[in-house]
C-alpha cells in the first residue's frame, strides 16, 4: 500500500478510510498505479478554484484526463452545510434520477491536499468518501456524499450570497465540460429571487 494513502487513510473517519483502501487495493489507475478515477458534481467542476483550492491545501493539481459523465439513479441537491459556501453539492440516492458532472484523476501525491479541501480529514468530517459504478468508466470511481445536511430555507442572508457565489462557480465548471446545468441555474434563480425580496 502506497505510504500517502496509508497517512491519508489514519485520518480519516472509519467508512472513508474503509472505502479508500478498498479503492487503493483493487482499482488504482495509470502506470505505476499513481492516480485515483473520481466523480465530481459540484463545484469542483470549476478547473480554476479547483486548482486554487488544491494549492492553497499544500499540493496543487489540475482536473487530470477529465470526462463528462453521468451517475445514475442519484440525484444532486445544494444540501450540505459549509462554513466556507453556506451551502454546498451533495447527492442522494433517488432511482430513476441521474446526476451529470465529471470523472477525473487524482495523484496520489494531491489526494491529502484534495482530502483536505473537502474536510475529509477533520475530526468531524463534512463528506464522506463512496465507491460509485459509472457508465464509460471500466471500473468503480470514488465520489463525495455529504455528512452535514441543511437546506437554502435556514440560510441567513450572508450564507445565501455564499451560496449564490458557490452556486455561479459551479456553473461556470459546468458549462465548461458542456454538463447538464438545467438544476443549478433554476437554484441560481431561486437564491437571486430570495436575495432580492430580503431586500425589499
Amino acid at each position: 500500500m502506497n505510504n500517502e494513502i496509508e497517512s491519508a487513510a489514519k485520518e480519516m473517519a472509519f467508512c472513508s478510510r474503509e472505502i479508500l483502501l478498498v479503492y487503493a487495493s483493487k482499482y488504482m489507475r495509470g502506470e505505476n498505479h499513481s492516480d485515483l478515477r473520481f466523480f465530481s458534481y459540484g463545484s469542483n467542476m470549476n478547473e480554476v478554484k479547483f486548482l486554487e483550492d488544491t494549492r492553497r491545501m499544500g499540493y496543487g493539481f489540475g482536473l487530470g484526463n477529465a470526462q463528462k459523465r453521468v451517475l445514475e439513479d442519484y440525484w444532486r441537491i445544494l444540501g450540505n452545510s459549509s462554513k466556507n459556501h453556506g451551502l454546498a453539492f451533495t447527492i442522494r440516492a433517488h432511482e430513476g434520477g441521474h446526476v451529470e458532472g465529471i470523472c477525473h484523476d487524482i495523484p496520489i501525491k494531491g489526494l491529502r491536499s484534495f482530502l483536505k479541501k473537502e474536510g475529509v480529514l477533520s475530526k468531524k468530517p463534512n463528506y464522506e468518501l463512496i465507491m460509485v459504478s459509472i457508465f464509460g468508466e471500466d471500473q468503480p470511481v470514488l465520489t463525495l456524499k455529504g455528512l452535514r445536511p441543511a437546506s437554502i430555507e435556514k440560510l441567513g442572508t450572508e450564507e445565501k450570497q455564499k451560496a449564490l457565489r458557490y452556486v455561479k462557480m459551479t456553473i461556470e465548471g459546468a458549462e465548461r465540460w458542456k454538463v447538464d446545468c438545467l438544476d443549478l441555474l433554476e437554484l441560481k434563480k431561486l437564491l437571486e429571487r430570495d436575495l432580492q425580496t430580503a431586500k425589499e
